[in-house]
């Protein structure tokens, strides 16, 4: 029912476009068919038939085989370059279109569709040559039950017998055959001219008028060009001075539609956007939780050093993660981060320091030929000259960013960036496994030394205990319950941050241990253009901010546990001193 003229009376539940019947043959609306060289096509009752023009824009056109059209052996006109399988328009005739095939230019215009509705109700959509109804009508002309006489037709508002004739107007020629309009419509030929006569008397396309010797050269905002000469506007439009008047020609873009893990992007100097691969991602936050470069997300609380991510084709950098324990059985956080590139190593530390080669260097500072590293928003930024960029907040959280260029042959706890998320864990000796333990242990590297505990599989006893569990819930509800996040849950699913959030609320002794989770979903969110506003507070994220009563309420030194404590314990500056010594406590009751 898009873009439908004429609208049938319901049949049942549903209704319906009004079609054409043509021939013995029922033909839905919007419908087109050759024969012949002739062009048909239905619009809502309606059946226009037309012979497209032939146009050749060079001095000597050829005939091919493969052609109706003469055709152009250089895919130019107007000075404009056309590209192999590109169209190319021309602002004067928006209705003629210009192909590149083979090599070869042909172009042909055609003639629009004759609609059922008046030249007051019909509109032409930007960058389209033909117009529109802009509302739908609905079919007057109801079914006699029973009864077999013709259908007579409607155009606009005038009312038109079965086989009467009629024209809509100069150029086209209807007859009404049993309720549909068929219009014979002549198609104008090509004008070679920016400013066209109205039709003469007796004739129905519009020409183009006589071309003064005086006027052979064509004055473009100021400068002046003779005739033949071609200028550039821009990568998709170019120009040709043509008997005294500018002729323009505009490559027209093909409508892309890119795969998840692409992007439409232009580059400087091209016409036309293209799908291009987009920067691979991968996140380290929290009790580390990890998303590889192709989405795969899991958890390993591995305590010792990994690989993070190795180019293992051609070996131009590695990035290792220390992990540590935290002084726990089953937790671990991000402590380090050490990028190598051929002999320079960079590692990033706690509290932001960074180590170039063993010697710790204060920010902004560059390493010729190798990298940048500044501060921005809190964070570490490391931008190399091979393609690679770090982001590091010195307290677990990691973002790694790795050009397009690294596809398919990257290896490590990050993945293989190929765009397949499902056969991103696959261990150092190519094995595809779904155990994120036995992944991650399999990227160990520095042996024992570099662990800061035994490594076991986390257990039962990892699990949250139920008097924490409410406050962790509570936590992590902002994820679906505030106006912060509403925005981008339409366009990133929190599901596998909120269960980061919990498992990082419940295994951590601190108070913004969630926080990290809120932060990982927020890089997320701006990347899609949904950066939530306000989240910190939103969250109890804000280092500036208070924390909420019911976090800390049972904590040692709140409520009521800080009052009894208050009042149990003697205020000693109260007690009186003796020769300006120290104050003593209390002597001891002891009971009979």
């Amino acid at each position: 029912m898009e873009d439908c003229a004429v609208v049938m009376p319901r049949e049942g539940c549903c209704a319906r476009c009004k079609g054409c019947w043509y021939n013995g043959t029922d033909y839905a609306s919007h419908t087109e068919w050759g024969d012949s060289g002739k062009l048909y096509r239905c619009e809502a009752g309606v059946v226009t038939i037309s012979r497209p023009e032939c146009y050749a824009p060079c001095d000597n056109p050829k005939h091919q085989r493969h052609y109706n059209c003469p055709v152009c052996d250089e895919c130019v006109i107007n000075g404009q370059r056309v590209w192999e399988g590109r169209d190319v328009r021309i602002p004067e005739e928006p209705c003629l279109s210009c192909r590149c095939v083979r090599g070869s230019l042909s172009c042909t215009k055609r003639a629009c569709p004759v609609l059922p509705c008046g030249k007051a109700q019909q509109f032409t959509p930007v960058g389209e040559c033909c117009p529109r109804c802009s509302h739908p009508t609905a079919d007057k002309i109801l079914p006699i039950s029973g009864s077999s006489l013709p259908k007579p037709c409607i155009i606009g508002k005038e009312y038109h017998a079965h086989m009467s004739q009629f024209q809509v107007d100069p150029c086209t020629d209807c007859t009404c055959i049993n309720g549909t309009a068929v219009c014979a419509r002549h198609t104008c030929p090509v004008l070679t001219c920016t400013r066209a006569l109205p039709p003469p008397p007796g004739k129905c396309c519009p020409e183009c008028p006589n071309v003064e010797e005086a006027k052979a050269a064509c004055i473009v905002a100021g400068k002046t060009y003779q005739e033949g000469d071609t200028w550039q506007l821009d990568a998709c439009k170019s120009c040709e001075c043509h008997g005294g008047e500018p002729r323009c020609a505009m490559e027209r873009c093909p409508t892309l539609s890119c795969t998840p893990d692409q992007t439409l992007r232009q580059s400087p100097g091209q016409c036309c956007p293209k799908c291009i691969d987009i920067d691979g991602i991968c996140t380290v936050f929290g009790d580390p939780h990890y998303k590889s470069f192709d989405g795969k997300f899991y958890s390993f609380q591995g305590s010792c050093k990994y690989q993070l991510v190795s180019d293992c084709k051609n070996h131009t950098f590695s990035i290792r993660i220390s992990n540590d324990a935290r002084n726990t059985s089953h937790s671990s956080w991000t402590r380090t981060a050490t990028l190598r590139i051929g002999s320079t190593k960079i590692n990033m530390g706690r509290k932001m320091r960074i180590k170039v080669n063993g010697q710790r260097i204060a920010l902004p500072h560059i390493i010729k030929g190798i990298a940048e590293i500044g501060r921005s928003n809190g964070s570490v930024v490391l931008k190399s000259d091979i393609g690679l960029q770090m982001l590091w907040d010195g307290d677990g959280f990691l973002e790694v960013t790795v050009s397009s260029s690294y596809k398919g042959q990257l290896c490590g706890l990050c993945g293989n960036f190929n765009s397949v998320a499902r056969d991103d864990m696959r261990t150092r000796d190519g094995r595809l496994i779904n155990d994120a333990w036995r992944f991650g242990t399999s990227w160990r590297v520095g042996g024992h030394r570099a662990c800061t505990r035994r490594q076991e599989r986390p257990g039962l006893n990892s699990r949250c205990k139920a008097s924490k569990l409410t406050k962790v819930r509570r936590l992590c509800r902002a994820f679906d319950h505030h106006e912060a996040f509403s925005e981008c849950g339409a366009k990133v699913n929190p599901h596998n941050y909120k269960e980061a959030c919990l498992l990082d609320a419940c295994s951590c002794t601190g108070v913004r241990c969630h926080c990290a989770a809120y932060r990982a979903y927020a890089r997320e969110c701006t990347r899609v253009g949904a950066e939530p506003r306000n989240w910190l507070q939103a969250a109890w994220c804000d280092p500036a901010g208070p924390q909420p009563a019911w976090l800390l309420r049972g904590r040692k030194g709140f409520g009521r546990a800080a009052k009894s404590k208050e009042h149990s314990l003697p205020n000693l500056s109260a007690i009186p001193r003796r020769n300006n010594s120290r104050a003593r406590p209390p002597p001891l009751h002891l009971r009979r």
